[in-house]
Order: structure tokens, then C-alpha cells, then sequence
């Protein structure tokens, strides 16, 4: 009988050590420790993102304040039209007016031309519309998938 007692006994703490390890592995709050560890960190990863990001966000817009002012003073008129033109989109129907004059005018002095061969060149489209005046621009449009030319051009042409 004492061997009994002694397997009982042996048992019966084998169950309650069982039984504390399950219940500290079930606990939540012992549980949810790694992952509000886990959570922390993830957090703070995402605000070092997010200050880098504001950052460039600041780099960006101070570079392009600087460009503007270049392009205002270096160009005189001309610039600070298209700057205006850019910056008052919304807030007045002169600076889009102008933005529109500007390009009806550059495509008054354009011209389409079909039909071109996928092997040609800008270089020869040039040399080709030289007797036909200055050319300041050829645009080959091509596939923006593939890059493969669609078969027609531009050709700008300078104001005389």
C-alpha cells in the first residue's frame, strides 16, 4: 500500500505540474508578451519610414521651389509664364489659358507623318524634312510595353 500512495502521490504532481505548464502556456498574458515585443518594434520601424518619408517629402518640395525661382530668373518672361501656368491651375483660368496657348502654339508648328517605316532613325526623318525648314524635334512613338516604334512620328519645326 505504501507503493500505492507513493504512484498516487507521483501522479497527482505530475498532473498539477502538467497542468501549470498548460495553463501558463494558454495564459494570454504570458502569451501576448513576444508579440507586444514584436508589435513595438513594428511600430517603431513603420514611424522611422514614415519620418524618412516626410523628409524626402521636404527635400523634394524645397527643390523644387529652388528649380522654380531658377526658372523664373533665368528665363525672364517665358518662365515665369509657364510657372504660373503650372502653380495657377485651379486658382484662375489665366495661367491655364496660357499653358493652352503655349501648346497650340508648339502645335501649330508640328507636324504628324505617317506611315514610317519601324526601321527609320530620327536622324533620318531629319535629314528627309530639312528642305521643309529648321526641325527642332522628332518623337518616334513607340510600343510602351515592347518599345517597339508604332509606325508614325512628330516633327516640330522652329519658328522662324
Amino acid at each position: 500500500t505504501n507503493t500505492q500512495t507513493r504512484k498516487k502521490k507521483t501522479l497527482v504532481t505530475s498532473k498539477q505540474n502538467s497542468r501549470t505548464t498548460m495553463s501558463a502556456e494558454n495564459d494570454p498574458a504570458v502569451a501576448a508578451e513576444p508579440e507586444v515585443e514584436e508589435d513595438e518594434e513594428d511600430l517603431e520601424k513603420l514611424q522611422a519610414e514614415i519620418a524618412r518619408m516626410e523628409a524626402e517629402a521636404a527635400r523634394i518640395a524645397q527643390e523644387t521651389e529652388d528649380l522654380e525661382k531658377e526658372t523664373t530668373s533665368s528665363s525672364g518672361g517665358a518662365g515665369a509664364s509657364t510657372a504660373s501656368a503650372a502653380g495657377n491651375k485651379g486658382k484662375s483660368g489665366e495661367g491655364v489659358a496660357s499653358a493652352t496657348g503655349d501648346k497650340a502654339n508648339t502645335d501649330g508648328h508640328s507636324i504628324y507623318v505617317g506611315q514610317v517605316d519601324y526601321s527609320t532613325t530620327p536622324e533620318e526623318l531629319l535629314s528627309h524634312f530639312e528642305s521643309c525648314g529648321t526641325v527642332e524635334r522628332v518623337t518616334i512613338v513607340c510600343d510602351k510595353f515592347t518599345g517597339r516604334p508604332k509606325g508614325f512620328a512628330y516633327l516640330e519645326f522652329q519658328v522662324s
